[in-house]
């Protein structure tokens, strides 16, 4: 049986969520451009995903890549660049199990708790290769943090998704170094 993917009104759902999310985890970290530009990362749905970046139960993952400029040979030029690999079917089954969950709230929690990880892991707060217990005790922070960058929105939705993680959560430490 195959995956379900995210279809066009899921995609521009998910687009105006990754505006939302940027700006307001941006605003919470005081962060420039330049800023951003240090933590290089893209964002793909399931269909755009190597095997190894899927997962059974996550609804989101951050994938580690090292880059290196064209025509650079130096080790200086090499940068971390991470991947948040959405899980398309496991947020899509998550809705059909949550009736009180609404996609545009949720995909808003999903990308600013993996915004949260990108920024921690780029400004070396947060180590991307620590140890499970570690990986553990972060995990807990970085949901409290994007509660706190989310609680300026004064949505009615969003209380719902955190509830929906603090009751669901499946241990989303499992970072993928690929």
């Amino acid at each position: 049986m195959g995956r379900s993917l995210f279809l066009q009104h899921h995609k521009e759902l998910l687009r105006d969520a990754t505006v939302i999310a940027e700006e307001m985890t941006s605003d919470f970290f005081k962060l420039t451009p330049n800023c951003w530009r240090r933590a290089r990362y893209d964002i793909l749905t399931l269909e755009g995903l190597e095997q190894e970046e899927i997962s059974s139960h996550a609804l989101a993952l951050v994938a580690k890549y090292h880059g290196c400029h064209r025509d650079r040979v130096l080790k200086s030029a090499v940068f971390d660049f991470y991947r948040i690999c959405l899980q398309d079917h496991n947020i899509l089954k998550a809705l059909d199990s949550c009736p009180d969950l609404s996609l545009l709230p949720l995909l808003l929690y999903i990308l600013t708790h993996e915004l949260v990880h990108v920024v921690r892991f780029s400004r070396f707060q947060a180590l991307f290769e620590a140890p499970e217990e570690q990986k553990r005790e972060e995990e807990k922070r970085v949901h409290l943090l994007t509660q706190k960058i989310l609680t300026p929105l004064n949505s009615r939705e969003v209380p719902r998704v955190i509830r929906y993680y603090e009751d669901n959560w499946q241990g989303g430490w499992q970072y993928a170094h690929l």
